[in-house]
């Protein structure tokens, strides 16, 4: 056991976390992997001086957890830089973590998602559906142009002081009048919406 603690202080040392990857051999020829492995599913039967060590270590206990959090950690600062947790399927984080893959799956794996993981990740601003997230922003900067101009008559090239795409957004409306959701095509009704360009 010793053997196995002094090897994953080395690894530690040499690579800054406890998360040995699979089928980690030291270059002494120690199977610290397998041991780690032995570590977690024996938990219960490890004494309480063992494991108040490999916890003082920042060991992980459950690596699919640690994982979770990792991306969590990696939003989070991707939400500090940005503004926003509007992340693109295909981006890395500069720490080379795939944030954008990461991102993907919470979306695809929302309704396995524990409780405490969703109101998180709500609680950061998560774009659960990056179309419909786009949508209500194109329909909240229409508003803000009514309330400043007092109609919905946006110039094809307009551009919001935030460079929103505003005249883009209401030529995509028109063009895709007929496959509009009908809650979408009745907010733009109601608030005055220019189906035909003058």
């Amino acid at each position: 056991w010793e053997q196995g603690f002094g090897e994953l202080v080395a690894y530690r040392e040499k690579f800054g976390h406890c998360l040995v990857i699979r089928s980690h051999t030291t270059a002494s020829g120690f199977k610290l992997a397998v041991w780690v492995s032995k570590q977690r599913t024996m938990k219960d039967k490890l004494s309480p001086e063992r494991i108040a060590r490999l916890d003082a270590l920042g060991f992980v206990w459950d690596p699919l957890d640690a994982k979770w959090e990792q991306g969590l950690q990696e939003l989070t600062s991707y939400r500090e830089t940005f503004g926003d947790c509007y992340v693109t399927s295909k981006h890395i984080a500069l720490s080379g973590y795939p944030l954008g893959k990461w991102v993907s799956t919470q979306r695809g794996r929302k309704e396995r998602l524990v409780l405490d993981r969703i109101q998180r990740l709500d609680i950061l601003g998560f774009v659960w559906d990056p179309h419909e997230a786009k949508w209500e922003q194109g329909f909240q900067e229409l508003v803000c142009y009514k309330k400043q101009f007092g109609n919905c008559r946006v110039p094809t090239k307009y551009t919001t002081d935030s460079g929103f795409a505003l005249g883009g957004w209401i030529s995509r409306q028109r063009a895709n009048r007929d496959k509009l959701r009908p809650d979408y095509f009745e907010r733009l009704d109601a608030l005055g919406f220019i189906w035909k360009r003058d």
